[in-house]
């Protein structure tokens, strides 16, 4: 350890750890490939086996097939449809795909449709099985045969993402280059910071394929989603962050030596901020969601990768080329400071408490907004963000059938109580029809509902119906599924969120050595992660049309946020403790605002605009994760972070620092002025 800290290998052997970073990067660079591949046919959400929806799906035979999908076919005249035609278009079926149903006609006789039990499929895609029933119901004369139901959703998700990952990190990737030219100057240093999180990224897709082979982790399309842009943004951080201690010491020593120097003062607090981002996430484990599980794992090795490609590769590869890396202008030029943050720190230390106080005042009237998020579900025409043919399929069954024909709720109980719990299940209010569709060993009945499964009101009648039943019955289906993610998405936050609190909190007590201030930080956090939910709500309510969304959207948007809305303020107030130490905590906390705003607003906007590349993924639920990330990132470095804690840091004075008081130094002849000296002293 005591080696690792004085950055043996990195500062001695630049050209090895380079090297050897390229190795790596070379030998895992076809894992993010297979892992995106990989999760685009793992489902997005998956309940646990303890559910009741999931326990009728064991009964029902449900683990051994896959979804069902069901055939509309649609005509003008209703002379032209035959249920005879539609049953001989659809015998030509193999099992191995599918087993079809009962055809039925619609009132109006324009349209008939049938739902197809498709076996499991052993690669889990559902493409080829889809395309087998397309086309032998495209064999009716006379009529438009699509493909509606959950089967057809999934495809179309599957199909979405196609080659959506390396958009995705093209996209990120010159977001970061360009912010960090902008920022710079330079004309190799945006690479270099730019390839150390490409190298991270690789490295952490081998790690979770050997865990995913291994059986550890399971990756969807959507934790893999998450995954990248965290990676690239984190890496990008923690590289900026060591570059901006950098900057500080080149001009008065050699570059091994400010490297050295940067180094041991940075990777404490870098390592400090990466294991809250990484703990917060272990919280998920908490969840009662399997997928969750797998991304609190996946995100603490990301982390891990995080952290070891910016305290390694980064300064390895600068110190190969300490002039040109930084060619045209020198580290010189990105000096700390400026004229922007002596303003900033003028206005903080003269109106500290206005500052603080119109500040959260600011907070809470956004916050106040977040009533507008509707996080019931995205029904199936909302999920995607283009309009999919799974979509068009559902709105013309709709049409001609009740809106829950093809995903009925499927109700499960003893045959000697059967016709009573039918009697009850077809007296239940949302309930259009019902069906017996299995007697032995169990009685099995279908309840089609008339709305749409995934919509609040199909939920609403699930609710309806397990109480009408008064536990002689299991009720499951699709719509109970629906109904089961909401109620597991309410428990979760009642774990997860007291969890993700505690963690941050106990790892600031042990950062900051105070009591009061790690609370106050805290709190500071949930009113920005509140107010970046309002300000997101009024965004979707403009983008999308629709503030609905997913269950897990506020629980996820909750542990990002937390942590990285602290991560920011680990390093303001570490750089604020070790200034205090020297010179008081009034001219601490302005030298150490005036000090770290460059880096950190830098970094700020560069994870903001790498997390706001999901809003180009197809699934917009991805989208509005990346909105509210990016909004809620921008208003914690932008604003929260230079000017509220600041601000309320001088206004509470030293009790914020109990049971500790750092001393109060010798007063220098100007605030925020740099020492003639770099600064050494450890935390």
């Amino acid at each position: 350890m005591r080696l690792f800290r004085r950055q043996f290998v990195v500062a001695r052997f630049p050209v090895f750890v380079v090297v050897a970073w390229l190795v790596v990067a070379v030998c895992t660079a076809a894992f993010p490939g297979r892992l995106a591949s990989d999760a685009a046919r793992q489902p997005a959400m998956t309940l646990p086996a303890s559910a009741e929806s999931s326990r009728v799906a064991h009964q029902a035979g449900g683990p051994a097939e896959g979804p069902p999908v069901v055939v509309v076919w649609e005509s003008a005249s209703a002379e032209r449809l035959s249920t005879k035609a539609a049953r001989r278009a659809l015998a030509g079926l193999p099992r191995s795909v599918g087993i079809p149903g009962t055809v039925t006609a619609s009132a109006d006789g324009r349209s008939l449709i049938c739902v197809v039990s498709l076996a499991a499929a052993e690669d889990a895609r559902l493409g080829p099985s889809l395309e087998r029933v397309r086309k032998l119901a495209g064999s009716l004369p006379d009529s438009t045969a699509r493909l509606a139901g959950p089967a057809a959703g999934q495809a179309d998700l599957e199909t979405s993402f196609d080659g959506i990952d390396g958009k995705l990190l093209v996209i990120a990737l010159a977001a970061v280059a360009t912010i960090l030219f902008l920022v710079h100057r330079s004309v190799l240093l945006p690479l270099v910071v730019a390839a150390s999180g490409v190298v991270a990224l690789t490295l952490c897709s081998a790690v979770l394929y050997a865990l995913r082979n291994w059986g550890v982790v399971t990756v969807d399309g959507q934790v893999q989603g998450i995954l990248s842009v965290l990676v690239i943004g984190a890496t990008t951080d923690y590289g900026l962050l060591l570059l901006a201690r950098y900057h500080e010491h080149a001009p008065q020593m050699s570059a091994p030596a400010a490297m050295r120097t940067a180094w041991r003062a940075s990777w404490a607090p870098i390592t400090a901020s990466a294991a809250t981002v990484a703990c917060a996430m272990v919280a998920l484990l908490l969840s009662a969601l399997p997928s969750h599980h797998s991304l609190a794992l996946a995100g603490a090795v990301a982390m891990a990768c995080c952290v070891l490609a910016a305290l390694t590769f980064v300064p390895a590869a600068v110190l190969l080329g300490p002039r040109a890396m930084f060619w045209p202008r020198g580290p010189h030029s990105g000096r700390s400071g400026g004229r922007g943050w002596s303003l900033v720190t003028a206005v903080v230390e003269r109106y500290a408490r206005p500052v603080w106080t119109v500040g959260c005042a600011l907070l809470a009237g956004c916050a106040a907004l977040a009533v507008l998020l509707a996080p019931g579900g995205l029904p199936l025409g909302e999920a995607l963000t283009a309009r999919a043919p799974s979509v068009r399929a559902q709105s013309a069954l709709a049409a001609h059938f009740p809106a829950g024909t093809g995903s009925p709720a499927v109700v499960v109980t003893d045959s000697d109580g059967a016709a009573r719990v039918r009697q009850r299940v077809d007296a239940t209010p949302g309930v259009a029809r019902t069906e017996v569709l299995t007697t032995r060993p169990r009685t099995t009945i279908a309840a089609t509902l008339d709305s749409a499964p995934d919509s609040g009101r199909a939920q609403e009648t699930v609710a309806r119906l397990r109480a009408a039943t008064g536990g002689r019955a299991q009720v499951g289906g699709y719509p109970a599924q629906v109904y089961d993610m909401q109620r597991a998405a309410d428990r979760d936050r009642t774990r997860v969120f007291p969890a993700v609190l505690v963690i941050v909190l106990l790892l600031l007590l042990g950062l900051l050595r105070s009591l009061a201030l790690p609370v106050v930080l805290v709190v500071m956090a949930v009113a920005n992660f509140l107010a970046a939910l309002g300000i997101s709500a009024v965004i979707f309510d403009v983008a999308f049309g629709s503030t609905a969304t997913e269950p897990s959207l506020v629980l996820f948007s909750f542990v990002f946020l937390i942590a990285l809305g602290v991560d920011y303020n680990i390093f303001l107030m570490h750089r604020v403790r070790r200034e205090s130490l020297l010179a008081g905590q009034r001219i601490g906390t302005l030298r150490g605002l005036r000090a770290t705003g460059n880096a950190i607003s830098s970094a700020g906007v560069v994870l903001a605009v790498t997390f706001a590349t999901l809003t180009v993924m197809p699934l917009r639920y991805l989208a509005q994760i990346g909105v509210i990330v990016a909004v809620g990132v921008l208003l914690d470095t932008l604003f929260v972070r230079p000017f509220l804690v600041p601000a309320f840091t001088l206004d509470m004075g030293s009790w914020l620092w109990w049971p500790t008081k750092p001393p109060a130094g010798p007063r220098p002849a100007g605030v925020g002025e740099q020492r003639s000296q770099p600064e050494m002293t450890p935390v």
